[in-house]
């Protein structure tokens, strides 16, 4: 599953403890309008729930029962929080901002610095419940505005519009994977983001050193948060991913699982429409590729995924690889049902084991592979 902001944050917080009392710093830059007394009691509030964390027992009293779940998996990823001052490339983490954003809620920013360089921005919700301070994920303040709907089993959180067809296949999607591997059909939170840089701001990133400048990625909070793809509705593929971890526990195999998602979803990430493809938008495509490259062999791009899809308006992320695993999948699919797709799904990692387990299923081996799947291809 997706974590890529949470083990940010993980690097953040390593080293927080510049104080013998705290474990972060309180810049002498820092202006705030509150009363010492308030502002004493939210940062030793925060400190304390840093501290819990650390000791891999967070005080859920001073983790905010609104949204309780995200929350709670919020400040989860913290975990891990050490002494480092005595090391000197580490970033050193300390308070820049506090104010409030309404009566009882404010907002703390947390700057990671070294020497001139910044390594992490980040952001937290505090609120007054009338007993305590208590924190959380500043998502929903950060959408506070935002349009809401839903759709089926979906719930659309936008700024301007959604595709609605889009929204209603993903909804179809979400229930087809969910029956046919025998799951129970999940609820989601869908955010439509224009990209990674939105995710990470929205959940509180206001800059991270390792992404910056990414933006063609979506994100993942458990339970059941959603962060889109550059803006698309349609976050099949890595649900497919989540399904199936229930199916195969922790030995993945990517060419299965993934060219599954290829087949059931999608390829994540955006292609000529700028949406996500489905595998009926890239057979064509590889179609053309053959077609105009009679000598390519299969098994080579299955093992070696050049970026041949690139001229066609697929470039990589879009991987050919996955495309050829999709096709192989639906095979499986067609001869050996859903008990198929599970075996398949649970054969453990590594291509060697992906590959006798098609030869089980479909009779697909290295030494047959450019002959039956050219023709599953072109079929």
């Amino acid at each position: 599953m997706n974590t890529k902001l949470y083990t940010a944050i993980i690097y953040l917080l390593l080293p927080l403890c510049s104080l013998a009392q705290t474990h972060f710093r309180v810049s002498e830059n820092l202006r705030t309008r509150l009363p010492d007394t308030l502002r004493e009691r939210i940062v030793g509030s925060f400190d304390h729930l840093l501290a819990s964390i650390d000791c891999g027992e967070p005080d859920t009293m001073r983790i905010d029962s609104e949204d309780v779940e995200l929350n709670r998996t919020f400040f989860r990823y913290l975990k891990g929080l050490e002494r480092k001052d005595t090391i000197p490339k580490y970033y050193r983490p300390q308070l820049i901002g506090l104010y409030a954003v309404a009566s009882d809620r404010y907002l703390l920013t947390l700057a990671c610095v070294r020497d001139d360089e910044i390594g992490r921005i980040l952001t937290f919700l505090a609120r007054n419940d009338g007993h305590s301070i208590v924190f959380s994920c500043p998502l929903k303040y950060n959408t506070r505005h935002w349009k809401t709907t839903t759709v089926g089993t979906l719930t659309y959180h936008f700024q301007d519009t959604i595709d609605m067809d889009r929204a209603q296949n993903f909804d179809r999607k979400n229930h087809s994977m969910a029956r046919t591997l025998g799951l129970p059909v999940r609820q989601w939170v869908v955010y439509m983001c224009a990209n990674y840089q939105e995710v990470l701001r929205l959940q509180g990133c206001l800059y991270e050193s390792m992404s910056n400048g990414k933006v063609n990625s979506g994100d993942i909070i458990d339970p059941n948060t959603l962060f889109s793809v550059m803006n698309d509705e349609d976050f099949s593929h890595d649900i497919l991913h989540i399904y199936a971890s229930k199916i195969r526990g922790k030995n993945r195999n990517r060419s299965a699982e993934c060219g599954l998602a290829y087949y059931w979803g999608n390829a994540y990430y955006p292609g000529a429409t700028g949406k996500a493809p489905e595998l009926t938008e890239l057979l064509p495509v590889l179609r053309r590729y053959l077609q105009s490259r009679p000598d390519a062999r299969l098994l080579g791009l299955f093992e070696k995924d050049p970026d041949v899809l690139a001229p066609y308006g697929y470039p990589k992320p879009v991987q050919v690889a996955r495309v050829i695993s999709a096709v192989i999948c639906r095979e499986v699919e067609r001869q050996k049902g859903a008990d198929g797709i599970i075996e398949l799904l649970r054969c453990g990692s590594g291509d060697e084991n992906f590959f006798k387990c098609i030869k089980k299923l479909v009779g697909i081996d290295r030494d047959n592979f450019e002959e039956k799947v050219r023709r599953l291809i072109l079929e």
